[in-house]
């Protein structure tokens, strides 16, 4: 059941709402490019990363180290009220998330809903709200020993930690909310891509649905 009415989502430039998850270091940037790329001019994308909770806010575990890998470290809130914006036909603005960079913490960026949507993190199927809203959802699954490998990169590259930082995180915080909070969601989502060296033929899957689907909320829009 869709949290908003049909009226107001007849009214929404938006056609097509998809939902991209899977685990830490699955691809979901990687596969939101080849996207707009397929769909040029016509995508947006809720990211749910740029809703994270001040550090203070936080949950501490035993050792003192905040987890980060938790529903309850995003503002459910203001994700719910945004995403219910958007989908209305309305531009928003998000705040990017630094990861521990603080020089970007202050950027923003303004999104301006598009026929298609996507709405990528990894609690998109776990929160309600957020599930109630898709047309279709999709899960990227990448061997484990990749995943940390593509993490290890990306956090101490970007995100300024140590590989020990990244590795205590891996084990203690990111597999933990995996499989909790994550994995459960893996069969009911309406496609499986596996991207170990690259994506299987399911993303040709995933376009074709794309296509079809803008095409027939175009045509019934006429």
């Amino acid at each position: 059941m869709l949290l908003l009415s049909d009226k107001n989502r007849d009214l929404s430039k938006i056609k097509f709402i998809i939902g991209i998850t899977g685990g830490s270091g699955v691809g979901k940037t990687t596969l939101i490019k080849k996207l707009y790329e397929e769909f040029k001019g016509r995508v947006s994308t809720f990211s749910l990363d740029n809703y994270y909770l001040p550090k203070e806010h936080q949950f501490v575990d035993e050792n003192g180290i905040i987890n980060f890998d938790l529903p309850t470290a995003l503002d459910q809130n203001r994700i719910q009220m945004d995403l219910a914006r958007l989908i209305e036909g309305n531009k928003i603005e998000q705040e990017i998330y630094g990861f521990n960079n603080p020089g970007i913490e202050k950027e923003k960026i303004e999104i301006e809903p598009k026929e298609l949507l996507i709405v990528e993190g990894l609690f998109v199927m776990h929160y309600p709200f957020v599930r109630d809203v898709l047309h279709y959802s999709v899960y990227l699954s990448v061997k484990p020993e990749l995943q940390l490998q593509r993490r290890l990169v990306r956090d101490v590259t970007e995100r300024n930690y140590s590989e020990a930082d990244v590795l205590y995180q891996w084990h203690n915080h990111v597999l933990p909310s995996y499989q909790n909070y994550v994995r459960p969601f893996k069969e009911s989502s309406s496609l499986i891509i596996t991207n170990n060296d690259h994506f299987d033929e399911n993303i040709h899957t995933l376009t074709a649905v794309i296509t079809k689907n803008l095409v027939l909320k175009n045509e019934a829009s006429v």
